[in-house]
């Protein structure tokens, strides 16, 4: 694997992970279907559901499968707990007592965002691309780099 290899893949993998999202408060109490949060877990809410995430979580992250006032089920994509660990879920469904979550959070994706990231890796692959092709266009490949006589 070339150097400029690793640099795009880098690229492409660092606009990947960033820039795409936007977080904002949750606007209403019982979020919709389909609806991405991140949430605080209360520590009585750390207690009640420490059977199915296991003990000691702080954060959830998810998709709201469905929700009323009561209970939300939330098909998981990561949990931090204390200790500074977090484990990804395969969005496994949690059923959520409404008082163990709080500082409920909308992740969405930021068009803005997610097409600035896009052009930012687009210039920097073209910009590299453009930098290593003259750096490793010297000549001194097979032939010797030089036009042969007509």
């Amino acid at each position: 694997m070339t150097f400029s290899s690793v640099i795009c893949r880098s690229a492409v993998l660092f606009g990947a992970t960033t820039a795409c999202y936007t977080q904002q408060p949750l606007v209403s109490s019982i979020p919709a279907p389909a609806t991405r949060i991140i949430a605080q877990v209360t520590d009585s809410g750390a207690v009640a559901i420490g059977g199915p995430v296991g003990p000691g979580a702080l954060e959830v992250e998810g998709i709201v499968a469905t929700a009323d006032a009561a209970v939300w089920n939330v098909n998981l994509t990561r949990v931090d707990y204390r200790g500074g660990s977090s484990v990804i879920w395969n969005k496994e469904l949690v059923a959520f007592p409404r008082n163990a979550l709080t500082h409920v959070n909308e992740k969405r994706v930021s068009k803005s965002r997610s097409w600035m990231a896009a052009g930012l890796i687009a210039a920097g692959a073209f910009l590299a691309s453009r930098m290593f092709g003259e750096i490793g266009s010297s000549g001194d490949g097979p032939g010797g780099g030089e036009n042969p006589p007509n």
